[in-house]
């Protein structure tokens, strides 16, 4: 056998070397396009269908959905997504006049509308203006916003203070009335600041700059991206998921757990369901199907979700927060723990465009979803003992969860500090494949030394 055919067979052993003695690691395909998620595959991914099936539709709740203008479409778009996907007719009221000047295209409301009735077929929805009217008049069991946060600033004289305390005044009466508030935790990021569309006034008028609704009376849900793939969902942690420690009121007494950072303030995000781009919900706006995302998504599907439970109770739940922190202690399977993906940071105001990896998804609550996303039938199984749920029997969905390693932004900081663990986070994630290199170079080595001495002592003899 000459050189060159020892020399190609001490690669093959070492190619078969390298296959069988690597260790396999499940890589998840990245997804950039994933069609967007219908109710139904929203409904599986976060257990909903148990409770439907064992009748608990929303039936005799209402969640008010807030909103400054409605589309004239609205009612044709709703008919058209019900049709679509085979839902009843929503019941739907108007509690506020709107003004032909405030018809116009609103895809926020339709969908926030779409998305509760999605999860919750048989509530009632009422559409509000504001928050106070619907907690004045006790006019619903829930209510959710999806509009971003109000932004107010001042030059050091108390007065946004001021104002963010007195909404805060007012969401307070819900727990009396025992009414459930819902709003998402925004879409910018670490510390919100990538916060898209409404330019940098958060950042640059720190610390005397306040967002809201930040009030430790709501259940802020923020953003993960929820991939379907062969029938298999994952889940990590959105990087527009917005999250960060709120200066202005302090830290409730109720938000302990495990790695809940013990820092003084109120610590955003509570939640989390899916709200990534890409991986958007369907929806059907201005008589076209479409698709939407942002936690203006996860916040409307989370209050639908909870009309369900509110039915299964028997009676309005009002105030989540301190129950969900005691479950995430007491029974951790409620929650479905995301441990990676990292939500972006904008270290600097002035560059809108240098961005970096800000706060990280890991085991425990964290700045990007909170205690994690649902498994709706293991909260109602708390919230409603007395519910007759039907046990689970067919199981069409599974669940696996990325344990990657991922670097984590200081949680105790108020302040805005760089990530500057990312080269060692890469080396960590990519050293399988590093060392697998390395060791077929290495074999390749000794197979050609090999071969080589093997042909010499030929040639000798």
């Amino acid at each position: 056998m000459n050189f060159r055919a020892r020399l190609t067979i001490a690669l093959l052993f070492s190619l078969y070397v390298l296959v069988v003695n690597v260790p396999s690691q499940t890589l998840l395909a990245p997804v950039s396009a994933q069609a967007p998620l219908t109710p139904d595959q929203i409904r599986a991914a976060y257990n909903v269908n148990t409770l439907l099936q064992s009748g608990y539709t929303g039936r005799g709740v209402t969640v008010a959905v807030l909103t400054p203008t409605i589309g004239k479409t609205f009612y044709s778009d709703l008919k058209a997504f019900n049709n679509k996907y085979g839902l009843p007719d929503t019941d739907i009221s108007v509690a506020q006049s709107y003004h032909p000047s405030e018809e116009s295209p609103n895809m926020e409301v339709t969908t926030d509308t779409e998305l509760v009735h999605a999860m919750a077929p048989d509530a009632k929805i009422l559409i509000a203006h504001d928050d106070s009217y619907v907690i004045d008049h006790d006019a619903a069991d829930i209510m959710t916003t999806s509009y971003g946060t109000g932004n107010y600033w001042d030059t050091g004289d108390g007065s946004a203070a001021k104002t963010v305390r007195s909404f805060n005044d007012e969401y307070a009466k819900s727990v009396g009335e025992k009414i459930t508030l819902i709003a998402t935790s925004g879409d910018g990021g670490s510390d919100m600041t990538i916060f898209s569309g409404t330019g940098d006034f958060w950042r640059k008028h720190l610390p005397n700059s306040y967002l809201t609704p930040d009030s430790p009376y709501i259940t802020f849900v923020g953003g993960t991206s929820l991939t379907l793939q062969d029938g298999r969902y994952s889940e990590t942690g959105w990087d527009h998921s917005g999250g960060g420690p709120y200066s202005l009121f302090p830290e409730p007494e109720w938000q302990t757990g495990p790695r809940v950072p013990q820092n003084h303030h109120r610590n955003i995000p509570d939640i989390a369901l899916n709200a990534a781009c890409a991986t958007p919900y369907a929806n059907y706006f201005n008589g076209s199907p479409n698709n939407f995302c942002g936690t203006s998504a996860s916040a409307p599907t989370f209050a639908g979700i909870m009309a369900d439970i509110e039915q299964a109770a028997g009676e309005r739940l009002g105030f989540l927060n301190p129950t969900l922190y005691s479950l995430a202690s007491s029974d951790p399977s409620v929650f479905h723990e995301i441990t990676s993906g990292c939500s972006l940071l904008q270290p600097n105001w002035n560059d809108p465009a240098a961005t970096e990896p800000g706060y990280c998804a890991h085991a425990g609550w964290n700045f990007v979803t909170g205690l994690g996303s649902i498994d709706a039938t293991r909260l109602a199984a708390h919230l409603a003992p007395k519910a007759h749920i039907m046990p689970t029997t067919i199981t069409t969905t599974s669940r696996e969860h990325s344990t990657e390693s991922t670097s984590i932004v200081s949680e105790s900081r108020t302040e805005n500090t760089p990530n500057t663990n990312q080269s060692s986070v890469k080396w960590f994630e990519y050293s399988p494949y590093i060392l697998a290199a390395l060791a077929a170079a290495a074999l390749v080595i000794v197979g050609f030394t090999y071969a080589r001495k093997h042909a010499t002592k030929t040639k000798s003899s």
